[in-house]
């Protein structure tokens, strides 16, 4: 276990100024070119004044006076720099910024703490940077001090536009067999809670790592305690391997001691789920993917950006999909409660193919919109789609209540029962937190109340309009948040706690709804 001592700009994501600070020191701030970070605690202060980075570097000396005076030696430290930043609109303005920053930063670490090991956080090297200026920075670092703390090792493209199709990962900055570094595999991101592993591109990359001396450990990133079982085992049994151990060989054992006499009929089932894994790895949910996109608030305006990013999707979802309904009525006749790992593995298994489903509905859904609209489809094509798309999306709600830990009324419930819950606010509070634009995800409270009736909201108003002879534009539709402030903070928690009876009868109910809902989607 390691506990490095953060420093440099930590005015990031979670480590906020504090509000006296502003009041006390009222210090100047960077420019701010983009919306990102844009409240007043979130915004980095201008460190091209020394003052500035001085005051920051104070938090790194208190950090380590305070909390790492018994942390043994070597210590680390660890910095992000301007990690997602964009203080200007030039392009190469914001990359001498950043350069400078770490300069300035890693200066200080190398004096104060000249025997520390400083972890450079890759994470920024794949949104604003390109590899040959990862590769000029290297160059430049100290690897003796230094490690590249990278941890995207199973990153699958760049995602910027002038970037689009190129690779940009750990394998071209310059430090395989050069510099050191570490390996990762990134469960990314907090809305993809779900079994997303994408084990031929961990697998390959492994093979140039896992010999190399400058590779100075093995990470896992998820960013949330209980996702995706199987990669944990996998990642596990390659942390404490010196060879590379693949899937083929990892799977049949995690069956054989989580389900014993019941391995084979399991491990098929993993086999099934796992290729669904690679569709969307460093991507996000259904409901992100579908109605909380720029795409549901303004569908005519972006049109023929989203239909280019369907058919994407749906032609990487065709045949890894065609074997959901089958795996959903072999689960029906499953003895769903026989152990814990049954009773969860089974909900893991069909909320990861649910949601795979349904976002492959609903690009069936608004091509089969469009093609009515340009007079080359029919409506009642748009009511089956219609019609798939909201039984997967009620369907996958009550997967969700089937088991507690999907549940924030349920954790709110947890909670309170370790240590009496003493602000009145906190239920609101929880639920805001999971319910934001970056967390939304797989509870059952945000997909009853929330995604749920979205869906509904949209297939109907599709299905209106293919009744009515209505082409007029799309939309614009209310936004996710304003849709979400209205059913869903309106609620107490409490009062929105899952009711369904967690009996196998309801499981194999829900299980054979899924079934027949994806036969309309695979067919």
């Amino acid at each position: 276990l390691m506990m490095p001592e953060d420093f440099g700009t930590m005015t990031h994501w979670y480590s906020r100024t504090p509000e006296d600070f502003l009041e006390k020191k009222n210090p100047p701030f960077l420019p701010q070119a983009t919306r990102g970070y844009a409240e007043k605690n979130g915004l980095v202060w201008d460190i091209r004044d020394s003052k500035w980075a001085d005051e920051y570097w104070k938090m790194t000396t208190v950090a380590v006076e305070a909390y790492g005076k018994d942390t043994p030696e070597p210590r680390l430290l660890h910095t992000i720099g301007l990690g997602e930043r964009m203080c200007y609109k030039d392009r190469q303005k914001n990359l001498d910024l950043k350069i400078k920053a770490l300069d300035m930063f890693l200066a200080r670490a190398h004096r104060d703490y000249p025997d520390a090991k400083v972890l450079l956080a890759g994470w920024d090297f794949y949104f604003t940077w390109f590899p040959e200026e990862v590769q000029a920075l290297v160059k430049t670092l100290d690897p003796k001090r230094v490690i590249i703390w990278d941890y995207e090792g199973d990153a699958t493209r760049d995602y910027r536009p002038e970037m689009m199709g190129k690779k940009n990962d750990f394998t071209k900055w310059g430090l395989v067999g050069k510099f050191p570094y570490t390996f990762s595999v990134f469960l990314a991101f907090e809305s993809a809670l779900d079994i997303r592993a994408n084990y031929p591109l961990i697998e390959e990359r492994q093979k140039i790592v896992q010999n190399d001396p400058f590779c100075a450990g093995y990470i896992f990133w998820p960013e949330a305690s209980h996702t995706d079982t199987l990669l944990l085992r996998h990642f596990t049994e390659n942390a404490w391997r010196k060879g590379g151990v693949g899937i083929a060989e990892v799977l049949p054992r995690f069956c054989r001691d989580r389900y014993g006499e019941d391995a084979a009929r399991w491990q098929g089932w993993w086999e099934k789920v796992s290729r669904l894994s690679t569709l969307l790895d460093w991507s996000h949910n259904y409901f992100r993917l579908t109605l909380m996109h720029k795409y549901y608030q303004d569908p005519e305006k972006n049109r023929d950006e989203y239909n280019d990013a369907s058919k994407w999707r749906e032609r990487k979802v065709a045949d890894s999909l065609r074997s959901t309904p089958q795996l959903f009525r072999e689960l029906a006749a499953l003895d769903w409660k026989k152990t814990a790992f049954t009773e969860r593995d089974a909900i893991d298994l069909a909320r990861t193919s649910a949601d795979r489903l349904i976002i492959a509905a609903h690009g069936q859904l608004l091509k089969a919109y469009h093609g009515w609209k340009a007079g080359s489809g029919s409506a009642d094509e748009v009511r089956r789609h219609a019609a798939a798309f909201t039984a997967l999306n009620d369907a996958i709600v009550e997967v969700f209540a089937l088991h507690t830990d999907y549940s924030l009324a349920e954790s709110y419930d947890r909670l309170d029962a370790v240590e009496k819950i003493r602000n009145p606010n906190f239920a609101k509070v929880l639920v805001e937190n999971a319910t934001c634009g970056y967390c939304a995800s797989h509870q059952y409270e945000a997909a009853e109340y929330w995604y749920k009736p979205a869906a509904h909201d949209f297939a109907d108003d599709l299905v209106r309009r293919v009744t009515a002879g209505d082409r007029s534009p799309l939309g614009p539709y209310e936004s996710f948040e304003t849709y979400r402030d209205k059913r869903l903070y309106a609620k107490p928690l409490a009062a929105m706690r899952p009711t369904l009876a967690r009996t196998r009868e309801n499981f194999a109910r829900v299980m054979n709804a899924l079934a027949a809902a994806a036969e309309s989607v695979v067919k």
